[in-house]
């Protein structure tokens, strides 16, 4: 049999670059790639999720002011469940705590816990007038969703319509109307109509007077976020009043909503991973299996695993705390062994191929 060797070479050609494709990406298409991943993650996730976050705090705004002009028990269920709806896009957002949210100040101001009592006592019971903007000079504890919170739903998640007074119904509004004016404040920072708005640094650096140097300094401050909220579920939120038994440093007590809180937090993690939260679209997954397809497999393991453990809690937190402690403990084992894997092997990654 006659072997037409020019035919031989050029397969044998073919399949030594296809190998080489398969475990080191094209330069221009890995820069593509990450383009797009950063293109994705920023109006798609980063972008939707505080655009949601404002429509919901407009949302709450109207559901507390009618409350407010007309006090019914319907009335309180419906400020509860806005409350509720906003506090989900909020939490949702964790997973990107830089920015804008973190330089101008808006993630204390909304979501310090827990309530200073002595604090709120004393301004309620003060001539002080109590409005949208004389909200900015209040101390962190005092504005935000946990306040507001406690007003809503009080101590142990039973107040009526008829518990509260003329002086909480002010407080009440001034804190929607607070909430919703930041929820706007950090959509139009990242508002691609506004300009010098965030996503534009997210997606434009190494340019002059940028935020960032490169894409590769963007994708480290991307995973940290992530790293960061996974540290605060686990060694915060869920360790301070685990270890010290004490319910009163629950994060959202009153609302029972605490569960929800953090299996959101994780989800947010899922959401810029996998750049989902308005459709399917590009995440950091898409960069992790071009290079190591394992370590991609074992984050959506991980992710998985937390996610799930965390909503197997079916009893409020701070009953869990109590009578569950070794559950809670393996739901922090499982979180802390996914922020591990982040920080320890997929920032690696993103610092050694991104551009």
């Amino acid at each position: 049999m006659k072997i037409n060797y020019k035919l031989f070479l050029c397969i044998a050609c073919i399949l030594i670059v296809g190998c080489k494709k398969d475990s080191e990406p094209d330069p221009v298409l890995n820069s593509d790639l990450q383009e797009t991943i950063l293109s994705d993650i920023s109006n798609h996730v980063v972008l939707a999720t505080y655009n949601e976050l404002r429509a919901k705090g407009v949302s709450l705004e109207t559901m507390v002011g009618n409350f407010v002009a007309s006090p019914t028990t319907g009335g309180l269920v419906s400020c509860r469940q806005a409350w509720k709806d906003m506090r989900q896009e909020w939490e949702l957002s964790e997973g990107f705590l830089y920015g804008p949210v973190s330089y101008l100040d808006i993630d204390p101001s909304i979501d310090t816990w827990p309530v200073n009592f002595s604090s709120l006592d004393s301004l309620l019971a003060s001539s002080v007038v109590i409005d949208s903007a004389g909200m900015e000079s209040l101390e962190f504890s005092l504005k935000g969703f946990h306040p507001l919170e406690y007003m809503l739903f009080g101590l142990d998640g039973n107040k009526s319509v008829t518990d509260f007074t003329a002086r909480q119904f002010e407080y009440c509004q001034a804190l929607a109307q607070y909430l919703k004016s930041q929820s706007e404040k950090v959509y139009h920072t990242w508002n691609p109509d506004v300009t010098g708005n965030y996503l534009f640094e997210i997606n434009h650096p190494g340019q002059s007077n940028s935020v960032y140097s490169s894409r590769r300094a963007v994708f480290v401050e991307i995973v940290n976020a992530l790293v960061g909220i996974c540290d605060e579920v686990a060694n915060g939120k869920i360790e301070e009043p685990l270890v010290n038994q004490d319910p009163s440093l629950e994060e959202s007590p009153y609302s029972g909503n605490s569960i929800v809180d953090f299996t959101n937090n994780l989800k947010s993690v899922e959401n810029i991973y996998f750049g989902k939260y308005s459709g399917d679209h590009f995440g950091l997954n898409e960069l992790v299996r071009a290079y190591n397809t394992s370590l991609d497999n074992r984050i959506q393991q991980q992710l998985t695993v937390s996610i799930v453990s965390l909503q197997a809690i079916t009893m409020p937190f701070g009953e869990a705390i109590i009578q569950i402690p070794l559950q809670l403990q393996q739901v922090q084992a499982n979180i802390n062994a996914l922020k591990e894997t982040l920080e320890q092997e997929l920032l690696p990654l993103v610092q050694l191929h991104g551009e």
